[in-house]
């Protein structure tokens, strides 16, 4: 099945590109594309522990299934003052 999966800030210059598509097997969970992407990204792996992750504009879990057209984004922990 088709997904999106959307970088921002050091996910952004670790995969060098602001968005892909991807083609995941049937009952893939978010954390499996995460770990294929650090295999196709390896600079990403640095950021695993700082990633947060949403799923069609909502936080996620690392073990939720994913849906065909889901749309993922990562990015690291925002902060504001």
């Amino acid at each position: 099945m088709k997904i999106t999966v959307k970088f921002f800030a050091g996910h952004r210059e670790a995969v060098g590109k602001e968005k892909i598509e991807m083609n995941v097997k049937k009952d893939a969970t978010v954390n499996d594309v995460l770990n294929s992407l650090i295999k196709r990204y390896p600079n990403l792996e640095e950021l695993k522990e700082y990633t947060i992750v949403s799923r069609n504009h909502k936080y996620a879990k690392l073990n939720e299934k994913l849906k065909e057209r889901d749309e993922l984004a990562f990015f690291p922990p925002v902060g504001g003052g």
